[in-house]
């Protein structure tokens, strides 16, 4: 008792009272996504009008993703955090003030396409909202290690759904008026979150970015079909006539209950805990969903729809991870990172979309084609799962603390020289004495240990014309002109 004790206050040790701030925008990000079908089922709006919401919202996201990974591209210093992030609590504030209005306030009166029209342009402005925060959260999960990322992103959402379910039974109004404060705050919380973390930025060349992207592209694939399945299912499950009540229930308790089954192992078997075997709970819980949607269509408050989404929420956890990790290695820009990955996976959730509405009105409860779409969705899944868990750079990640991140068979950490406090006390010295940037910084640890320029190249994820330049301005900052000249200052006694 007193070791799993242990375990947990070494989980929250660093925690801040402002890194609460991302899971607040995690709860209001429920408000606006979780019950918009049941809601408009209620609200007596057609089809259409949640596939236009949802629709609208993924698309926006796409372009905002997409538009600012080429401008981070094109400018690896842009930060802007204040200013993008001021901006983006704006446009979600708004954007959950007119869905709050229209869905949830019987007071107003609009008609069908009134309302269709409004909530449009209410996905429009949660579309932007909702990218840039991810964006702005990203760069924040970059600066951590994969342990501290994993930890941080799921006990993030068990305090955004405690908070969820504390507000949403509230009057609308009061929700609104919470929902204002609450995203009001989140620009502080995540400015002092960044604030208390250093931001390193390496030039992000053309080979770097592929490498990374190549190295991104399997868990962003995977996280994009259970995106896909789970916009689906939202259409041809008949989850517009679920009852809103027991499909906030439902949702709630079957995402806390897969969030606490994916942090526990991390927190009482903290050595070593591979995330990625986390692929392996996603595909029974997401195919059993297809199931039960074969078979009970849309009761239970929706649950088959709920496990669908499961899959899509674990395999997006541990892709958000892994970027973070690729990010915290190589010292690229987030943005750009996150910004190509999650707009796969958003332009994904928009073709389930359309597919979904497209053949909602073809499937009936009981029929054959429901009975089709179940078994075609878990033989996809299960060949998508198993195909991406062959490449061992995505089986091996592990968030353990026997290291300050993940290992992979293609990257591990280079292992010190006898003395490791004083190797490392050397190396930061004599980088801070000839003023070298954090990267080469990095790469002085390496020549020091005798490390060869493709060891360095697969390590930080760059070209090895890139770690040769590095190694060369390394060499003139010196005064040096061989590895054997850095191994030989970083071994000499230091003067007194």
């Amino acid at each position: 008792m007193g070791s799993i004790a242990g375990h947990i206050r070494d989980s929250i040790k660093g925690t801040k009272p402002f890194h609460i701030g991302f899971a607040l925008y995690l709860a209001f990000s429920f408000s606006y996504l979780h019950d918009v079908m049941p809601l408009m089922g209620e609200a007596h709006l057609s089809g259409f009008a949640p596939a236009s919401y949802l629709g609208v919202f993924f698309a926006v996201k796409v372009l905002v993703f997409a538009g600012c990974a080429v401008l981070v591209y094109r400018n690896p210093r842009f930060t802007a955090t204040s200013t993008l992030s001021i901006c983006a609590a704006l446009l979600l504030v708004i954007g959950i003030a007119l869905s709050t209005i229209i869905l949830r306030m019987s007071g107003f009166s609009f008609g069908p396409s009134e309302s269709t029209l409004l909530l449009a342009i209410a996905a429009c402005l949660l579309g932007v909202g909702d990218a840039l925060m991810l964006l702005l959260w990203g760069r924040f999960c970059g600066t951590l290690s994969l342990r501290a990322a994993y930890l941080f992103v799921l006990s993030s959402y068990i305090v955004s759904l405690l908070f969820y379910a504390l507000f949403v039974e509230l009057p609308p109004l009061a929700i609104l008026v919470i929902a204002i404060v609450g995203i009001a705050v989140v620009p502080i919380m995540l400015k002092k979150s960044m604030d208390a973390r250093t931001v390193e930025t390496a030039d992000a060349d053309r080979p770097s970015l592929r490498k990374a992207l190549g190295s991104l592209w399997r868990p962003v694939f995977i996280t994009a079909t259970f995106a896909f399945m789970s916009n689906l299912t939202l259409f041809v499950s008949g989850q517009q006539s679920v009852n809103v009540d027991e499909a906030r229930l439902t949702s709630t308790i079957v995402t806390l209950l897969v969030v606490i089954a994916m942090i526990l192992p991390a927190i009482l078997f903290p050595r070593r805990v591979n995330i990625a075997i986390a692929y392996r709970i996603a595909l029974p819980i997401a195919a059993g969903g297809f199931l039960l949607l074969a078979f009970f269509w849309n009761s239970g408050g929706g649950v088959a729809n709920s496990m669908v989404a499961m899959g899509w929420l674990i395999s997006d956890v541990i892709s958000w991870c892994i970027i973070a990790n690729v990010v915290h290695q190589t010292k690229l820009p987030a943005f750009v990172l996150y910004g190509a990955s999650e707009a796969a996976i958003a332009l994904a959730s928009l073709l389930g979309v359309a597919i979904g509405y497209t053949f909602s009105g073809f499937i009936e409860t009981g029929g054959v084609a429901i009975m089709a779409l179940a078994l075609v969705a878990v033989y996809l899944l299960s060949t998508v799962v198993l195909f991406v868990l062959k490449d061992r750079s995505i089986a091996d990640y592990s968030a353990g603390t026997a290291g300050d991140d993940a290992k992979t068979g293609k990257a591990l950490e280079p292992t010190m020289p006898n003395g490791d406090d004083r190797f490392e006390r050397r190396c930061r010295n004599l980088a801070e004495q000839a003023q070298l940037t954090p990267r080469e910084s990095d790469i002085l640890a390496c020549l020091a240990q005798g490390r060869s320029t493709q060891y360095m190249a697969e390590k930080f994820t760059l070209s090895e014309n890139t770690v040769k330049s590095h190694v060369r301005n390394v060499y003139q900052k010196l005064g040096v002109h061989s590895k054997q000249d850095v191994i030989d200052i970083i071994n000499e006694d230091p003067k007194p």
